[in-house]
């Protein structure tokens, strides 16, 4: 899949806001493969899987942070594979959200 592809399942058959999930254009792009694969894994079948890093999956992101949906788990899944150390000192805060 295209990024373009991407973006486009991720607005029209899960629902994400357009404006914002077109911000993510170029961490997506930046995806490792692996994570990318997994990524239009569940875009295609549904199923939430993923390679682990830094003893996390997608997951594991999921539960940690509840509030995530599932592109910043993937999203996220990447920053633990480039920067482990400050992914998961991010993951251990606790979520607050919008205002």
């Amino acid at each position: 899949m295209t990024t373009q592809e991407i973006i486009k399942t991720l607005i029209e058959d899960k629902g994400y806001d357009k404006v914002q999930t077109e911000r993510l254009a170029p961490r997506i792009d930046a995806l490792s493969p692996d994570i990318r694969a997994s990524l239009e894994n569940w875009l295609t079948t549904g199923e939430l899987s993923s390679p682990v890093y830094a003893d996390y999956d997608v997951r594991k992101i999921l539960e940690k942070q509840p509030a995530y949906k599932e592109i910043a788990a993937y999203l996220t899944l990447d920053w633990l594979r480039r920067d482990p150390d400050a992914a998961k000192k991010q993951l251990n805060r606790p979520f607050i959200g919008r205002k």
